[in-house]
């Protein structure tokens, strides 16, 4: 299956994130606002879409929950390293799974 990635840079990074994704999965399925976020010491990840839980964890604060994720190591890594690299060259990236 080909796996088809968008990225969009935003001008003005808002609380570290620096753009968004959107996945394509065999012309058939698509996932929108995969975030990109920049980590407080200067690293791009990917950050899959999610919502905020009711309940707060032992310390109070929000938990979040994925909407949509990768399930293996191996396509995690190989679906962040495409999204960087739109990210980075402002192209759209393919690759096969």
């Amino acid at each position: 299956m080909r796996v088809n990635v968008r990225t969009k840079a935003f001008e003005n990074a808002v609380n570290g994130v620096k753009g968004v994704a959107t996945v394509t999965l065999g012309e058939s399925f698509a996932v929108r606002n995969i975030s990109i976020v920049e980590s407080k010491a200067g690293n791009l990840f990917m950050s899959m879409p999610s919502y905020k839980m009711k309940e707060l964890d032992e310390n109070g604060k929000a938990q979040f929950k994925d909407i949509a994720y990768p399930i293996t190591r191996d396509f995690r890594e190989r679906l962040q390293e495409s999204i960087l690299q739109s990210y980075e060259s402002g192209e759209d990236v393919s690759f096969e799974v």
